[in-house]
């Protein structure tokens, strides 16, 4: 929604300024157009799990992990800048750490979003535990 917002907002703010009526707001707009990608690039991650492995990505870029690559799947809490998010991390057999795009849940929300996310990552670790038997 604030993704949609800014968008809005920004190019109202290049509408009134390619008129000549320029402002701090229609700046800041414009600023926050610019912004918008990325937004949208986090708002529309996605996550698919089925036999073959576990594909994740957003627009800007997405991964396949095949479970034979797949050596642990746990939910961990990632922190950066003082913003942080519960997501699911992915380790591969060659050690390197993979943040699925999706689900992920805002360290600040409701008990709901919580358990919502909870047990979308849950289901995503028995999956993963289910190809190993």
């Amino acid at each position: 929604m604030f993704a949609l917002v800014c968008a809005v907002w920004g190019v109202t703010g290049l509408i009134r300024v390619s008129l000549g009526q320029v402002t701090f707001f229609d700046v800041l707009g414009i600023a926050l157009l610019a912004l918008s990608p990325f937004l949208l690039n986090v708002a529309f991650g996605k996550t698919v799990v089925d036999d073959a492995g576990i594909r994740t990505g957003r627009p800007l870029g997405r991964r396949f992990l095949p479970w034979a690559d797949v050596e642990s799947v746990a939910v961990a809490e990632r922190t950066s800048r003082g913003n942080g998010a519960h997501r699911v991390r992915v380790r591969t057999t060659r050690g390197r750490t993979v943040w699925l795009a999706a689900p992920y849940v805002e360290i600040r929300c409701t008990e709901q979003q919580y358990a919502r996310f909870f047990a979308q990552a849950d289901r995503i670790v028995q999956y993963w535990h289910g190809t190993r038997d």
